[in-house]
């Protein structure tokens, strides 16, 4: 964990056991002052995480906390949620009762959903308590934990509770590793736990022998490096050897050879055992988690009654420990030695009947199936079956578990093997899906090299190539596909899905590979899946290339072309189901819906898509949606409500490892704070944005082309570099509209920064894409107010510019209208026009949002000698309980009362999307952060609404509607 976390981190000093007990007791004081607080703890096996941990719970409990603590197994991660469900069950009264479980579950198709809920429990349950929640051993937490723990400790930001994760060094490639270093680039506290003083070791070595510690013995306990728990299995291994004498107070050790390392030293401490309580630990080491003696009993293939003598051995030895029904290891180092102890051989055969017993008790698939997967030989049909149809079961919540589980199905599947293709990707699609491109591209060129037929090559090539368009690599994709299209006999349902791959990359990000920009080799792709696909039967490719087509026409301006494609794409998943859905076609719809400016209809294809997609179990789908929704709000002047959604949408994406939507997103980030006026905040986000562009992720070029030359010039005002620098956007200018399609007001803006820095031939080239939209989309309205628009900057006319204000009042985008009053005011003689153009920008910012914008037109009213104050935004209202309208009113009634999210949406029938934007709202107009603040203020303001009468509250804020 801390230490090796990220190419760019340094380690975390070591520091000692007194060092972090104060960290911890800090947090927990500021906690119950209301501060939620988050700290990582590592260290090695043994080095005594689990006492401190266990302290800071006790000083949690004396300060009157709730205490929600679990610690991960190795098995853990095969069961997603199972570390974090069992801490929040684990408390007094337990955060997640037996009600929340089972809707928790209801909801397992869909991580956000999932969040949305338990930061609402956790968030009214902290409304009564503070709460410590302790997640011990988090190396073998489960995905689905380390998915919502990248989510719910940022969501949670405002609760009283503090988070405690501790843990050993995490692997390169693992989900729990990215979400530790992103809370740790979030702010979350890191403490790395070091070895015990020569002080410590000293005091607990004479503690355990009843006597001060020689010069000889102090020499030997050094070797166990300050480890207390290898210091005591070596002090008691000497003791059982009879090597330790007590003379005068003093203990010495007699003459001999260190055992072979500690672990060693454990197992063969193990050989004392009788030969039954030796067989009930080694099964219990092959489970990897805490047991049942059924289950151990049945693993050894005796009956229960032989093991009831072997358990109370034993326990007594203190060799395991009992926790209610299940026993455990005292720690997990002596488990594994007791493993590593165990004959390869035996291993296998253990590891195979721990599968079929844990299959006939109903457990887990995936915890059977992977003892299954080590105990298999090779073309074990039976194995290669319940491998198969495990991975299948988790890899929506858990790709990491899922990968390793397919890799071994591989395995164990021979290279002739009908079904090793189709195997391996869904091999490579689990690795990407958990960010461990490394790996899948080891397989990829094994199976690359080894692939008897061209059937077994073209499947792998769109295996390795979809995985790689899902990590955001364009320009390996289009070789790939390439390579693979030019092979020979290639079945024509896998042409169809390599057809339909290239014409979604090329739309995705073509530029970054010199692709042709004007969108014609993307259409001419995506109509060769469609044709393909319909020659071989295959509705996904046909769905698939539709929505290729569709997005290739948008991209090229032909806005109802794209409706039609779109619509087409649906109606035959619709029609045919299966895998055709999993393409999730609406989404595509509800983007050339929103482009076409039927914003009402997007917003309703968006929501059904999104309910499709959790009914389908395709969660990466989801924060693309979300993606969608938020350019849908910008475009119709919404930038605090786009803000918020694509904030949600970054989010999720990371937490799902969906790099090609997190960079998209980056970019539109980086514009709505551009519009807030927050030029630090898109600085940073561009930067980031650059930095995995330059790691390989390559989509979106276009977009983060425009996002630079917009900060540049928000930056520089009328320096005559800041379009300069945007070389590569022109460049591509006209041939490549895609920004123009989804925002046409970009067409002027990027005529106006090219004029201001005297650049006549790049204010001409972004003219000519205006006029290519309006061409290709004659009845959109906004195209043609920007085709109007963008002349008459050229031109300067002030009567075409005020013509270019009438078109855009014609059409549904505020921010472009604004642009235009700006424009025509600028140009206008008549000082009562120019004021009412004035007055109208200001007024259309503001209402948007747009802070910057407002602010430059309030400065022209003032040099004009006409003040004014900054005027309501839409979903960012003036600050005061005079602003609060009767709805938000409602909801922070209920909200005080205690009530949640959901249970306010379900009480007045709102959406939960509804319920969080009003609170969002009360939050900035009150100038709160957190429930428990605005639950004191309410309590104030009602008080003194009754002391000056009830119409006050309601008056006050019909006032401020």
């Amino acid at each position: 964990m801390v230490g090796t976390l990220g190419r760019d981190r340094e380690p975390a000093p070591l520091v000692g056991r007194q060092h972090v007990l104060g960290a911890l007791s800090a947090a927990v004081a500021a906690v119950t002052a209301g501060a939620a607080q988050c700290l990582v703890v590592t260290g090695e096996a043994g080095i005594g995480k689990s006492r401190v941990l266990a302290e800071a719970a006790r000083e949690a409990t004396a300060r009157g906390m709730a205490v929600a603590e679990a610690r991960a197994t190795e098995l853990d991660r095969l069961s997603p949620l199972v570390t974090l469900v069992t801490a929040l069950g684990n408390s007094t009264p337990p955060v997640l009762d037996e009600p929340g479980l089972a809707e928790l579950a209801a909801r397992s198709a869909v991580p956000y959903r999932q969040t949305a809920l338990l930061t609402e429990t956790i968030a009214a349950y902290t409304r009564s308590r503070p709460l410590l929640i302790v997640l011990d051993d988090v190396q073998w937490a489960d995905e689905g934990t380390a998915l919502q723990l990248r989510s719910l400790v940022p969501a949670l930001r405002d609760a009283r509770v503090l988070w405690l994760l501790a843990g050993r060094l995490l692997p390169e490639a693992s989900a729990m590793r990215t979400a530790v270093e992103g809370l740790l680039e979030s702010g979350a506290g890191s403490l790395a736990l070091g070895p015990v003083s020569d002080e410590a070791v000293e005091e607990l070595s004479a503690h355990t022998l009843g006597a001060r510690p020689g010069g000889g013995l102090r020499a030997l306990t050094a070797g166990a490096g300050g480890n207390p728990f290898l210091l005591q299995e070596l002090l008691r291994a000497l003791q059982e050897q009879g090597r330790v004498l007590v003379e005068d107070g003093v203990a010495r050790v007699t003459p001999g050879a260190l055992p072979d390392g500690f672990r060693a030293q454990v197992a063969r401490r193990w050989r004392h055992l009788s030969p039954a309580a030796r067989q009930l630990t080694q099964a219990g080491a092959v489970l990897a988690r805490p047991f049942t003696v059924h289950e151990a009993a049945g693993v050894m293939g005796v009956p229960v009654r032989e093991m009831i003598s072997a358990t109370e051995e034993a326990l007594a030895q203190r060799h395991l420990v009992a926790e209610g029904p299940l026993l455990r290891f005292r720690h997990d180092l002596i488990r594994q030695a007791v493993y590593d102890d165990l004959a390869t051989p035996v291993k296998h055969a253990l590891h195979r009947e721990a599968g079929s017993v844990l299959a006939a008790e109903g457990g887990p698939a995936a915890e059977s199936a992977t003892h299954v997967a080590f105990g298999a030989r090779r073309g074990d049909a039976q194995a290669l079956r319940v491998l198969r149809d495990a991975a299948d079961s988790i890899v929506g919540a858990a790709p990491g578990a899922a990968a390793d589980l397919l890799i071994r199905l591989v395995e164990l599947s021979g290279p002739g093997d009908l079904d090793r293709p189709e195997n391996v990707c869904r091999a490579l699609a689990a690795l990407s899906f958990s960010g461990r491109m490394d790996e899948a591209m080891e397989l990829a060129e094994a199976e690359l090299a080894a692939a008897p037929d061209p059937t077994a090559l073209a499947t792998v090539r769109h295996g390795v190539a979809a995985a790689l368009k899902f990590a955001g690599r364009t320009p390996e994709v289009l070789t790939l596909v390439g390579l693979a299209l030019s092979d020979e006999g290639v079945p024509l349902v896998n042409q169809a899905q390599l057809w339909s791959l290239r014409a979604h990359t090329l739309v995705d990000g073509g530029l970054a590979a010199g692709e042709d920009a004007g969108c014609e080799a993307a259409d001419a792709a995506g109509g060769e899946a469609v044709r393909l696909g319909e020659a071989a039967g295959a509705p996904a490719a046909v769905t698939s290339g539709y929505t290729a087509r569709s997005r290739a026409a948008l991209a090229a301006g032909r806005v109802d072309e794209a409706v039609v494609l779109a619509e087409r794409a649906t109606q035959v998943a619709e029609h045919s189901g299966g895998e055709a859905r999993w393409h999730a076609p609406r989404r595509w719809l509800g983007e050339a819906l929103a482009v076409s400016e039927r914003f009402a209809e997007a917003e309703a294809a968006f929501d059904l898509g999104q309910r499709e997609a959790e009914q389908l179990g395709v969660p990466w789908a989801v924060p693309r949606l979300r993606g969608h929704r938020a350019r849908l709000w910008l475009a119709a002047g919404r930038i605090t409500q786009a803000t918020a959604e694509a904030e949600a949408t970054l989010n999720s994406a990371l937490a799902l490892g969906t790099p090609p939507t997190a960079q998209a997103t980056r970019t539109l980030l980086a514009r709505l704070a551009i519009w807030r006026d927050d030029l630090a905040g898109a600085r940073a986000l561009l930067t980031a944005a650059h930095r995995f562009a330059d790691d390989g992720v390559r989509v979106a070029d276009d977009e983060l082309l425009l996002a630079d030359v917009l900060l540049r010039d928000a930056q520089a005002g009328s320096d005559p570099e800041a379009a300069a620098r945007g070389d590569g956007l022109w460049a591509v200018l006209p041939d490549w509209i895609r920004p123009l399609c989804y925002e046409p007001g970009l067409g002027p803006d990027l005529v106006r920064i090219a004029l201001r820095a005297g650049l006549p031939e790049q204010a001409e080239r972004a003219a000519e894409a205006s006029r290519l939209l309006a061409a290709r989309s004659p009845h959109l309205a906004s195209a043609q107010a920007a085709a109007l628009h963008v002349d008459a900057l050229l031109s300067g006319t002030p009567g075409e510019l005020r013509r270019a204000v009438g078109l855009w009042r014609s059409a549904p985008r505020p921010l472009a209208l604004a642009g235009a009053l700006e424009d025509a005011a600028k140009v206008t003689a008549d000082r009562d026009e120019v004021l009412a153009l004035w007055e109208e920008a200001f007024t259309v910012y503001g209402t948007a949002g747009a802070v910057r914008g407002a602010a430059r037109a309030r400065q022209e009213l003032r040099a004009r000698g006409v003040r004014r104050r900054m005027p309501r935004a839409a979903d960012r209202q003036a600050g005061g309980w005079g602003s609060v309208t009767p709805s938000e009113m409602r909801v922070v009634r209920l909200v005080t009362d205690g009530l949640t999210n959901r249970q306010v949406a379900n009480r007045l029938f709102l959406s939960r999307h509804t319920v969080d934007a009003h609170l969002r709202n009360v939050f900035a107009k009150l100038g709160v952060s957190s429930r428990v603040e605005l639950a004191r203020l309410t309590a104030v303001h009602l008080a003194e609404a009754d002391t000056a009468g009830a119409d006050v509250v309601e008056g006050a804020a019909v006032r401020g509607s």
